[in-house]
């Protein structure tokens, strides 16, 4: 049993070691998207089929993808999207295609652009990804909530870290565990 709990925590001193960003290093919510760490989405091209999507977004561990037609930006296919309009409907996902199930036309930022502009966006269109694009409207890639809570997480740090292991209790002025 200890066995498994030193194994445990000596992978997530590795992981801790490995991570990108320090702890209470963050940027302010009026800094550009651009200084956030942003994963890459992939991009799909126009006329790709369902199954083809939903491979990509298995293999590739994400939910959402952009699509793209002549290196512009046409759309973006969601887990959600896939949901509401294709799944349930019984489609043959080898044979249909993306164009006719995928949001047209999505809000898009540029890097430059506040991170509180995807906030804003993300609230006042109920959408959790935004493609992001240069002035051409070539894809630069993508902010999604996980992107901003993990800046909100880093800098909020240390209120993070005191919150009591109990909501009920009330919070100590210094971080538990010694």
């Amino acid at each position: 049993m200890t066995e498994n709990f030193d194994d445990e925590l000596a992978r997530m001193d590795e992981l801790e070691e490995k991570a990108e960003s320090a702890l209470f290093e963050a940027l302010s919510l009026d800094d550009p998207i651009k200084g956030l760490s942003l994963r890459q989405h992939p991009t799909v091209q126009s006329g790709t089929t369902l199954q083809s999507v939903i491979d990509t977004l298995r293999d590739e561990k994400v939910g959402c993808v952009m699509v793209e037609k002549d290196n512009q930006i046409i759309g973006v296919m969601t887990e959600r999207d896939f949901l509401l309009r294709a799944i349930a409907k019984g489609l043959d996902m080898t044979a249909e295609i993306i164009d006719d199930y995928m949001t047209q036309n999505p809000e898009t930022l540029h890097p430059d652009d506040p991170i509180s502009y995807a906030l804003n966006k993300m609230h006042v269109f109920g959408i959790r990804h935004i493609p992001i694009t240069d002035e051409d409207g070539t894809i630069q890639g993508m902010i999604s909530v996980k992107d901003i809570i993990a800046h909100m997480g880093n800098y909020f740090g240390e209120e993070i870290l005191n919150l009591p292991p109990e909501p009920a209790r009330k919070a100590l002025d210094r971080p538990e565990g010694g």
